[in-house]
């Protein structure tokens, strides 16, 4: 998806509108005949042509019962009558919150190019979501897209009609960054769609922080005994992420293997999803923390190693983990106070995932030593190999 739109794509103008009956009551008595099957056909002919003599606001519901008449004919012609209906007909009717909303659904579908109009609808607050979900998928206006991507109370409660952003070509990866951003930041993440791990990573650390807060932990991964907590005014999830006090033997074995595959710590990781395991990841224990860092999912490891509880000591042993994602190792690059250390800015030259830019920048620093071991090394890209050599000779020559 880019920021340049597509060719329109032509809106379904199939026989596929979203039917339900009205309730009883939602066309008045005086009208009812109208719509009563059991009526005589010309009468319900002309209602569904809409030809009869009847307020809009109460022969639109009318049209919209008769395309479910039991004659197809006339049910074809009430379906042609509401696809066409006109929009200033239309205009003063759609914004009303006593309109029916199975009415509402199915404008959603009739109207969706049409600007002036579909814009009342997806206001009106008795709109139903799935009519939001297909206007989000369908749309072809930017300017309708943008009042679906406005709605946050909306995204809020539905989030299929983010999914409806994602499968419409006409929008653009702005609106749906847009809408994945809000969403990220009010602590929701759809883990069938990679963008949210995208924005969850653009986000600055007191940002992740401050979704995290938002996200919260399913009761059943507590145990009794921290749910027993709660009666003492602590949190269960508190006590649930804080881990353990770790020795420095311990915090060197869990840098160079997964979590013991016994034990609660481990057992609370495997059934949490990957929103728990994000906020575990970065407010939790070092446990979670260096477990998290290994994942090959980038929204896990970005908030490992945000954790505040990584320090300085960690840093080499972790990056000395080839198959870090590039994310990792960007936080890490990005952290000042990291690598003013000298055995940081060494093992990160030595990493392939490190930019090249920052490697050329670091390698003058190298002492003569780490020089000749980088340009011998076969585990280095070529460059970076040949790079220090010819420093090497430099210094050597004078």
């Amino acid at each position: 998806m880019s920021d340049q739109p597509q060719a329109p794509a032509p809106v379904d103008g199939g026989n596929d509108l979203p039917l339900e009956p009205l309730p009883p009551g939602a066309i008045p008595e005086q009208f009812a005949k109208s719509a009563d099957p059991a009526s005589p056909p010309p009468m319900r002919m002309m209602a569904a042509r809409a030809m009869a003599p009847i307020p809009p606001k109460h022969l639109v519901p009318i049209i919209y019962q008769l395309m479910m008449d039991p004659d197809p004919k006339i049910a074809a012609a009430a379906q042609k009558s509401f696809r066409g209906l006109d929009d200033k007909l239309l205009a003063p009717i759609v914004a009303d919150i006593n309109l029916p909303p199975q009415i509402l659904d199915a404008l959603c579908h009739t109207l969706v190019d049409k600007f002036a109009v579909i814009e009342k609808v997806l206001l009106n607050r008795a709109t139903p979501d799935p009519g939001f979900e297909w206007v989000a998928e369908h749309a072809t206006d930017e300017k309708i897209i943008n009042v679906v991507v406005e709605n946050q109370e909306r995204l809020l409660r539905d989030h299929d009609i983010v999914r409806g952003l994602k499968k419409n070509p006409r929008a653009m990866r702005s609106d749906l960054d847009r809408a994945i951003d809000f969403l990220v930041r009010e602590g929701v993440f759809l883990e069938d769609l990679p963008e949210f791990e995208d924005s969850f990573v653009r986000l600055g650390k007191n940002e992740m922080l401050a979704a995290l807060k938002k996200v919260k932990i399913r009761e059943e991964l507590f145990t009794k005994e921290e749910h027993a907590a709660a009666a003492a005014g602590v949190a269960p999830e508190d006590i649930a992420l804080q881990g353990n006090n770790l020795s420095q033997e311990e915090i060197d074995e869990l840098l160079e293997e997964d979590l013991a595959e016994e034990g609660a710590t481990r057992k609370r990781w495997t059934e949490m999803n990957k929103m728990e395991k994000m906020k575990a990841a970065m407010m939790g224990g070092l446990e979670f923390a260096l477990e998290a860092i290994r994942s090959p999912n980038k929204a896990i490891a970005t908030a490992g190693i945000n954790n505040p509880k990584i320090t300085e000591a960690e840093i080499p042993k972790i990056i000395r983990n080839k198959s870090l994602c590039d994310d990792v190792i960007r936080a890490i690059c990005n952290a000042g106070d990291w690598t003013k250390s000298y055995e940081v800015k060494l093992n990160l030259i030595q990493h392939p995932k490190t930019p090249i830019t920052l490697v050329m920048r670091w390698l003058p620093l190298m002492r003569q030593n780490d020089l000749k071991g980088l340009a011998k090394s076969k585990s280095i890209p070529s460059n970076v190999a040949m790079q220090a050599k010819r420093m090497l000779e430099t210094r050597t020559a004078h």
